[in-house]
């Protein structure tokens, strides 16, 4: 998920993490069954506020994926109790939705109405995920998703076919030979400096040939006790 703000007017890009947070859905039809899909991979915790489940939600309830709470909803009082870090306002009532936007503001909660997202925190962009590892986002600052959703596609089709199994490596190797650097090496610029010097080391380039991932964690572990 993404979060855009306007500075000066201009958009600003955020990837929002939302692992271990959580987001209150209020409505329980098609809109927010689409909204959740988007949450999937997010690992935060759902609770979805409505009378009438969709029948996918009801699955999902039952998958212990979210908590459903049948309750038919007048005011955005719910907000005080839950306290959620992001709530997603998308019943077919546009005054309830707007009353839920805006206490969340006043409460410093982030928030999003399906159904007037110039008045919200956020904006969905049109994602791109390759392999899980790479996430590419496609906006159009909310005035066309129709066109977000081509770019998309023709966007997707340029990376699936530019970005090689080996980049992919290469990210998982540099995040490995990040973490192990913030136990030997202090300061940010000599971590970076030695990030690059991994990059360009003949070893590993070798190494990464041959697919011998294992052997290079074990170069990594000696460059960085090395390093000085």
């Amino acid at each position: 998920m993404y979060k855009l703000h306007f500075i000066n007017g201009r958009l600003l890009i955020i990837d929002l993490h939302l692992n271990g947070k959580l987001v209150v859905i209020v409505g329980a039809g098609k809109e927010a069954l689409k909204r959740i899909k988007l949450l999937e991979n997010e690992k935060c915790k759902i609770i979805v506020l409505g009378e009438k489940p969709h029948l996918d939600i009801k699955k999902l309830s039952k998958q212990k994926k979210l908590q459903f709470h049948k309750i038919k909803l007048t005011s955005p009082i719910f907000l005080k109790k839950l306290k959620p870090f992001l709530v997603i306002a998308s019943t077919p009532d546009k005054t309830l939705n707007q009353k839920i936007i805006q206490t969340a503001q006043k409460m410093k909660i982030l928030a999003y109405a399906s159904d007037s997202p110039e008045s919200s925190d956020i904006s969905y962009l049109s994602l791109i995920n390759i392999k899980k590892i790479i996430k590419v986002g496609i906006s159009t600052g909310g005035a066309s998703p129709i066109m977000a959703k081509k770019i998309k596609s023709k966007t997707e089709k340029f990376l699936q076919k530019n970005i090689s199994s080996r980049d992919l490596e290469l990210i998982k190797i540099q995040k490995f030979a990040r973490n192990e650097s913030k136990k030997y090496i202090s300061s940010q610029p000599e971590r970076k400096k030695f990030l690059y010097e991994i990059m360009n080391d003949k070893r590993v380039k070798e190494l990464l040939k041959d697919e011998k991932y294992k052997l290079i964690q074990t170069v990594i572990k000696k460059m960085v006790k090395d390093w000085q």
